[in-house]
């Protein structure tokens, strides 16, 4: 299937692509009307448009064909949305809301399933999920690779939010939709280092998560590229258990937080244990040490404003139940990787640099 270009779009209308990518990126700074005829004119030609598009903004750049709406959706269908701790966070419960919302407009039932964080030999899927009663999965907070497995080798329509860290997409029986990080760390890193920050710290278990070892690689890009030393040993990048968070945080930070310029931390909740250490141990942020997370979740309770990453949760639960909606009516079309791409906020952690 080939896809239409924001540029062939922008012919089409004799309008100019920035004004395409503004439309199809849900950017400020178009009118209404506008924004509408640019996206019926993109369907028109040929491919309803995601408006979070992983494509960067090059004149050729494709828009990439995920519908938002599939055709008349599988009335009374059965999807479950499978978890793993989602109280955990106010973010993946936001997620499922708004899953719930879309499939109730669309007359299809929700099912919650939850799941362990871990798998053990003995352990076995729930019968809802192998006899019959569902006919897709969203599959949500799963890390742990032999569960995210065996969820992933079950004969029913998948859509994955995030995977295990270094899963190969091919292998996948399903649609995979990633948070993009990459390019948010290394803007945040980029203005540390702006700031004279060179002594940055980054806080993730690059194993665990797709997505926290991406942000890893954006806080490596932009300290490479200024040629700043990275030891691993003093990042703390390793395994963390579920139960001992801020016991090795705050072990981390009482070897290391002296020594440190900044700490760029994989999510709000470890920043706001930074914040809490530096609290309890008179160290001034943002004057001592910059402190960065992401998700832009405010369900803690910090001192300062936070610079994060805002994920819009409400877009993100919309966009995977719309999209196993259409996968369920189209099993035959190519599964699709897709990044969704998110936007930094700076605040009173950072100096609002």
């Amino acid at each position: 299937m080939k896809k239409v270009t924001y540029q062939q779009v922008a012919d089409a209308l004799n309008i100019s692509r920035v004004t395409v990518w503004k439309a199809v990126n849900d950017k400020p700074g178009i009118a209404p009307d506008t924004k509408r005829s640019i996206l019926q004119k993109a369907v028109e030609m040929g491919y309803p448009i995601s408006i979070m598009s992983n494509q960067e903004s090059t004149n050729n750049s494709p828009i990439t064909p995920v519908p938002q709406q599939a055709a008349p959706a599988p009335k009374n269908a059965n999807v479950a949305v499978v978890v793993s701790r989602p109280e955990t966070s106010n973010f993946w419960i936001s997620i499922i809301h708004y899953q719930a919302i879309t499939f109730a407009n669309q007359g299809i039932n929700l099912m919650y399933v939850y799941l362990p964080p871990t798998y053990s030999d003995n352990f076995t899927l729930p019968v809802c999920l192998t006899d019959g009663t569902v006919s897709g999965i969203i599959v949500m907070n799963i890390y742990d690779p032999r569960l995210f497995s065996a969820l992933n080798e079950l004969p029913l329509t998948k859509v994955f939010l995030d995977c295990p860290a270094n899963t190969i997409f091919s292998t996948l029986n399903g649609d995979l939709f990633l948070i993009e990080g990459r390019a948010n760390i290394e803007e945040i890193v980029e203005r540390m280092i702006a700031s004279k920050k060179k002594r940055i710290r980054f806080i993730g278990d690059i194993a665990y998560a797709q997505t926290n070892k991406e942000r890893y690689l954006g806080y490596l890009k932009a300290m490479q590229r200024h040629q700043l030393s990275v030891n691993d040993t003093e990042n703390l990048i390793t395994p963390i258990g579920i139960n001992q968070f801020e016991e090795a945080v705050y072990e981390y930070l009482d070897r290391i937080a002296a020594n440190s310029d900044a700490i760029v931390c994989v999510n709000d909740h470890i920043a706001s244990l930074v914040l809490a250490y530096c609290q309890e141990h008179n160290i001034r942020v943002p004057e001592d040490l910059y402190v960065s997370g992401f998700d832009d979740n405010h369900e803690f309770n910090n001192r300062i404003t936070l610079t994060s990453v805002h994920v819009n949760t409400e877009h993100i639960g919309t966009h995977l139940a719309n999209r196993i909606v259409y996968r369920l009516m189209h099993p035959e079309d190519d599964y699709e990787y897709t990044y969704i791409r998110s936007r930094t906020i700076y605040r009173e952690s950072t100096n609002k640099s």
